[in-house]
């Protein structure tokens, strides 16, 4: 653990990474969807008071050393719903980051969103003030699934609303897809993935659908109300559906759960993170990081704070480098011990041999669908052999293959 002083030298120094971004968390939304647990609440009269604290936490900041000296390439506004906010609060926050952060000329400046919230007015607003980058939660296109999910609109006004959305804004377009959710079907799925293709969205985020505890999805599962029968395989066929179909109609993959449309989508602030940049976080719920500082913003008067390692760093860069679907064995041979590499590659070509991955050409491999379905559980895998074998960050007797902290942060099956 670390504690506030700690942050507050940090703040006073010079920054030592090139590479930073902010975080804001607006943990408000106008209504809840089913399957949802994350810190957030639905919309209330304190919107007003929730800005003005974004509004002084931005000037706060923005008078440390630590945060003028540098450019930030990112900013992302995730929730909850930031787009409940109205547009004079919007026009309020968003000029004040203009006017106290240093912002790089090509920053990407992301907005999480839904359709049902958005109009002309304020896409409008929010690009004209930097906003360059929309991920919307579209979850499905199909009505049973919308109603499953507790999304607004039918099918044929959530494929108008977007593609008119897609017509307003001139920046990069990304949705988010769930699959194997209850009563799903192949049929769904491919319906889905032709309507992204019609919306000519430039980006999708495909995910598995997760179950918590604290949803109101998961109560009625677990009550009875709503029968839901997924396996493995069900769930890897969804899975390898969707993502064959669409990149036979050109897009790449990203990382392990973004399909984009080639030098559409840069993703920018989820590589950064991958990269132990720094992650100022501001707002209720947010979370990131300030040189050797993790932080955890839990209310505006309270915080808690961690201290970074380098066997922290070291471990989640790795992790960080296989989540993009391509691993070069000449790389991981150089930033790797002699017994970390023999042990890295025992497992790779275990996994190569069940056929998860294709060679790309020389010591470069990529994964296959069913790679990428796997994709988190291979890392992770591989991520234990290393650190079993890593004698200088593990000292005898201590187990680091057990520590959560180097996989909670990521989406496995």
């Amino acid at each position: 653990m670390a504690n506030e002083e700690e942050l507050t030298d940090t703040l006073n120094s010079y920054p030592g990474k090139d590479e930073r971004v902010i975080y804001f968390h607006v943990p408000y939304c106008d209504r809840i969807c089913t399957f949802c647990n994350l810190n957030r609440g639905l919309k209330k009269d304190d919107l007003e008071s929730y800005t003005r604290y974004l509004l002084e936490e931005i000037e706060k900041y923005s008078e440390y050393e630590y945060i003028k000296s540098k450019e930030f390439k990112a900013v992302y506004f995730g929730g909850g719903t930031p787009t409940t906010l109205t547009c004079k609060q919007l026009e309020r926050i968003l000029k004040s980051i203009e006017r106290n952060f240093p912002l790089s000329n090509d920053v990407e400046f992301t907005f999480e969103t839904t359709l049902h919230n958005l109009d002309y007015e304020k896409v409008k607003l929010m690009q004209d003030l930097g906003v360059n980058r929309f991920s919307v939660g579209i979850q499905t296109f199909a009505d049973e699934g919308r109603k499953t999910l507790g999304r607004a609109f039918n099918r044929a006004e959530t494929i108008k609303r977007l593609s008119s959305l897609r017509e307003m804004f001139k920046g990069t377009l990304c949705i988010d897809i769930i699959y194997s959710y209850p009563g799903q079907t192949r049929e769904n799925v491919l319906s889905d993935a032709e309507a992204a293709i019609k919306c000519d969205v430039d980006s999708i985020s495909f995910y598995s659908l997760m179950l918590h505890d604290g949803s109101r999805l998961n109560a009625q599962i677990q009550a009875g109300e709503i029968y839901f029968d997924r396996t493995l395989e069900s769930d890897k066929m969804l899975h390898n559906t969707f993502y064959e179909f669409i990149l036979e109609k050109g897009f790449d993959l990203l990382e392990l759960s973004k399909l984009v449309k080639p030098e559409k989508d840069e993703y920018r602030y989820i590589k950064l993170k991958y990269l132990n940049s720094d992650v100022l976080p501001i707002g209720i719920g947010a979370g990131g990081r300030l040189g050797d500082i993790g932080i955890y913003r839990m209310m505006p008067q309270k915080s808690m704070f961690t201290r970074k390692n380098e066997r922290y760093d070291f471990f989640n860069g790795i992790l960080g480098l296989m989540q993009f679907g391509k691993y070069d064995l000449l790389h991981f041979k150089e930033i790797l011990k002699e017994k970390e590499y023999e042990a890295f590659m025992e497992k790779f070509s275990h996994f190569v041999s069940m056929g998860y991955f294709e060679n790309n050409g020389g010591e470069s491999f990529r994964l296959k669908s069913d790679g990428v379905f796997w994709g988190n559980n291979i890392a992770i895998e591989l991520l234990k052999g290393i650190i079993k074998e890593s004698s200088e960050f593990c000292p005898e007797g201590e187990d680091y293959t057990r520590h959560e902290k180097t996989t909670s942060a990521f989406h496995h099956k």
